[in-house]
């Protein structure tokens, strides 16, 4: 289903998920599970937020503990629209031949499979050649006589005595329900289990509790491996945890080398934290949640709030060389001399994130929670930074080697 434009609509998309799996829900007999296709990307994948496979070397037990899983996936509240890739198809009829009784009759497996194919499933025997073209000749009973399991019970075969015997006399026929396909994900049994958020619960919460799941149901032997989207998230949470430490460490190493000093990158980095702790306040006041977006504003509030501390901690550092003026005396001229750029540059950065953060547009999801933890983080490290940063270099100014004539 494509929807109108947002402007021509009342009711978000994910509103507009929930009606359709409440309403369609009511139609008896009917399964429905509501699925975002912009998430399947160029991927085979299904594309649902969470998506896992059980693994294990018995197949019935397999589909007996994903049938467990599910049941408790949805007794969670995290989770919706559960489903599974275990799918059965139509009834398959099944020969299966009495060994006992071939032997007595003298029937051996080869004459009882050759008979079957045959007539039922039909056997070519030879060709024919019609205006140039080449035709199989095959062996089959006509469609009227191959139609039920009854039918097969009439076939005769031959023993290794030259008699008929009768097929039914000889094999177990059953009719149970077959698999449209068997799954495996490398190398062994796999049934896949996806599913879809409810609405106002987090990707990470639903993972987690897929996990405990497993935990307390799957026995040794048996194992789940997230794919598709869980997959991906986690990967994606991991590699961006990875270049917050990283962009810290290479920050400090850079910082470290244009002050020559081991203090001073330590004070300017001090920003860091409140800025994390602005962007957070600000998504929870918002009501977004903490995903991708929001994380890379984390990484990118990295290199933003940190020009109000080196602003700060070098004009110092100047004054203090050039001027030959103690800690203190440099700080209470530099501070007053820096608010100005400290102010502006914050203020257009914050200004410049306000549009994005009110944007009512298609995409704005993705821009939305960007732009508010850009202006939390940004808001609140500019404000403490013009009280702590200048602590907290008066104090750390003092384990620095001696560089300034006066101190």
């Amino acid at each position: 289903v494509s929807l109108k434009s947002k402007k021509d609509r009342k009711l978000s998309q994910q509103q507009l998920m929930d009606k359709f799996r409440k309403e369609i829900g009511k139609i008896p007999d009917m399964k429905i599970f509501v699925q975002d296709l912009s998430m399947r990307g160029f991927t085979a994948q299904r594309g649902f937020p969470v998506e896992f496979a059980i693994q294990g070397s018995n197949w019935a037990k397999l589909a007996e503990l994903s049938n467990t899983m599910m049941e408790k996936m949805r007794a969670t509240g995290y989770m919706t629209d559960v489903d599974t890739d275990y799918l059965l198809g139509v009834t398959e009829v099944q020969i299966k031949p009495d060994r006992q009784k071939a032997q007595e009759r003298g029937v051996d497996m080869a004459t009882i499979g050759n008979a079957v194919n045959a007539l039922i499933g039909g056997q070519r025997v030879g060709k024919y050649t019609s205006d140039g073209r080449r035709y199989d000749t095959r062996v089959r009973l006509v469609a009227a006589d191959r139609m039920s399991p009854e039918d097969i019970q009439k076939i005769w075969v031959w023993n290794n005595r030259g008699e008929m015997v009768k097929l039914s006399d000889v094999v177990n026929i059953e009719l149970k329900p077959s698999l449209l396909s068997i799954t495996r994900r490398n190398r062994e049994r796999a049934i896949g289990v996806f599913a879809n958020i409810v609405p106002g619960r987090s990707q990470a919460d639903a993972i987690a509790s897929v996990e405990r799941i497993a935990r307390e149901v799957l026995p040794e032997g048996y194992r789940i491996q997230f794919t598709g989207g869980s997959q991906s998230m986690r990967e994606s949470i991991s590699s961006l945890r990875f270049a917050f430490i990283l962009g810290i460490l290479i920050a400090y190493m850079i910082l470290a080398s244009q002050f020559n000093s081991y203090i001073h990158p330590l004070t300017v980095l001090l920003a860091m934290p409140f800025a994390i702790t602005g962007a957070l306040i600000s998504l929870l006041l918002a009501n977004q949640s903490l995903n991708l977006y929001s994380m890379i504003a984390l990484i990118l509030l990295m290199g933003i709030v940190k020009k109000n501390s080196i602003l700060l901690v070098e004009f110092t550092n100047h004054v203090r060389r050039d001027k030959n003026k103690p800690i203190k005396e440099a700080l209470l001229e530099a501070c007053p001399v820096r608010l100005r750029p400290i102010l502006m540059t914050s203020v257009s950065t914050v200004a410049a994130a306000v549009p994005p953060a009110l944007a009512l547009g298609p995409g704005a999801e993705t821009r939305i929670p960007m732009a508010v933890a850009v202006i939390g983080g940004v808001m609140l490290s500019t404000f403490l930074t013009l009280f702590i940063v200048p602590c907290a270099y008066l104090v750390l100014a003092r384990f620095e080697r001696a560089k300034y004539s006066s101190q």
